[in-house]
């Protein structure tokens, strides 16, 4: 295999583009006709990316199968196109060859894995959790759905783990379940276990009895990061909101939602607070978690806690006048430095550009396109409830931007754009440039 990632980013289209033709059949939707290609390919498109925008409304549009089509794109995508086809091959007792493997490193990013035991890991964690999520779902929502409980709390569960950010059951259901506490903490776990990050996790279950000094350097950033945004999220939003959406609420109800809204943006996009009543300061603060995202190899998007991790370590080197990037006791190396502006360079651009586009198109605040675009690249899902209402080239911007953001800036870089590396002992001479 010449080019693992655009073989990785070619999947990944082709499965967009399956799921949209499947979506455009009669048998898809409840009233028996055809969804214009363009709303299905945003849907199906936000599926694979696991993002959770749509155009059409998930509970009233979709019949059980074009539901059913649905879970099926967030799970492939969730898992990896790679992944989840090399973990069929290993059901069929098929061969992994070498081109497979190298694709699974990329999807997975992770070099000089053992294939088997990966996906094993991968398949135990991923459908063990979705499975006790299922459960959960179904008894906060019996009270709610009766017996149809089971179906949407099992379909939620796959959609929340892959934090994709789709709402089976009716759409304004979530809002009456903000002093849920059952619901509450088993979303908001979903969506942590699954953007935590699979081999992160790993390391957790395997050296746990032996205390935060033994974890990997990656996992110790994750842990930490995820603490920072997650407590520093939750009093902020709380503070913001305090006497606005949360005023009437009962004081550990507020807390309850604040907590929400500070996990959510994280990648799930699953809210119990209307985003368009929220003050916009606590929205913009949404933007940049959007942005900021989940971790690497999981089934969430944005730059990554790690990637952002390594900019305040450089940063702080910076400033303390250290030669060397640390953390947690550990130098950084050049490669991981580079690429973490690389990703936050391109990744910038990417959501100012698709952001121009559409205020350029659109007579929405600059503000709620702003949001829209980030959430598409962080394939978040959330809405101020402006995406059916979008032109055609908006919602195509919106899915280019939703597919970078699922393969990622650099794989997509990589696939079609970057020439092949050539080692070479001869350099230029080094000059200045003022900053």
């Amino acid at each position: 295999m010449n080019n693992p990632q655009r073989m990785l980013a070619l999947s990944f289209a082709g499965l967009m583009l399956l799921g949209g033709a499947l979506l455009t059949l009669p048998l898809a939707t409840n009233d028996g006709t055809s969804t214009y290609w363009v709303d299905a390919l945003f849907v199906a498109v936000s599926c694979v990316s696991v993002t959770g925008l749509t155009t059409v409304d998930t509970f009233h549009h979709w019949s059980i199968f074009g539901q059913t089509i649905m879970i099926l794109l967030i799970q492939i995508g969730g898992l990896g196109t790679m992944t989840f086809t090399t973990f069929i091959f290993l059901i069929l007792r098929r061969k992994v060859g070498l081109e497979n493997k190298l694709l699974l490193q990329e999807d997975i990013g992770e070099d000089n894995i053992s294939v088997h035991t990966v996906l094993k890991q991968i398949a135990l964690l991923t459908f063990g959790v979705e499975f006790l999520g299922g459960l959960a779902y179904t008894a906060d929502l019996w009270l709610y759905l009766g017996s149809s409980a089971i179906y949407y709390g099992f379909y939620q569960a796959v959609s929340t783990f892959c934090n994709a950010g789709f709402v089976f059951f009716d759409n304004n259901l979530p809002y009456d379940l903000v002093g849920n506490w059952g619901f509450t903490l088993t979303t908001c776990s979903l969506i942590l276990i699954g953007g935590f990050g699979y081999m992160a996790s790993f390391d957790i279950f395997k050296n746990y009895k032996r205390g935060f000094h033994s974890f990997a350097l990656h996992t110790k950033v994750m842990l930490v990061g995820e603490a920072i945004l997650v407590i520093g999220g939750t009093l902020a939003i709380l503070g913001l909101e305090w006497n606005n959406t949360l005023q009437s609420l009962p004081i550990l109800t507020k807390l309850q939602g604040a907590l929400f809204q500070a996990v959510t943006p994280r990648t799930a996009g699953i809210p119990t607070l209307n985003y368009g009543d929220l003050h916009p300061i606590t929205v913009f603060i949404t933007v940049v978690f959007m942005f900021i995202g989940a971790g690497p190899n999981s089934t969430g998007g944005g730059i990554k806690i790690s990637t952002m991790a390594v900019l305040w370590a450089t940063s702080w080197s910076l400033f303390t006048n250290k030669r060397r990037v640390e953390l947690f006791e550990r130098s950084l190396s050049q490669a991981v430095i580079y690429k973490a502006c690389g990703i936050v360079f391109f990744s910038s651009i990417l959501v100012v550009l698709a952001t121009f586009i559409l205020a350029g198109i659109e007579q929405f605040p600059f503000l709620d396109l702003l949001f829209e675009v980030t959430s598409a690249f962080a394939t978040v899902g959330l809405t101020i409830g402006i995406t059916p209402d979008l032109s055609e080239i908006s919602k195509l911007t919106l899915i280019v931007v939703m597919y970078t953001g699922r393969i990622g800036v650099l794989t997509l870089i990589g696939a079609f754009f970057m020439k092949r590396r050539r080692t070479t002992t001869a350099y230029y001479p080094e000059d200045n440039v003022l900053l």
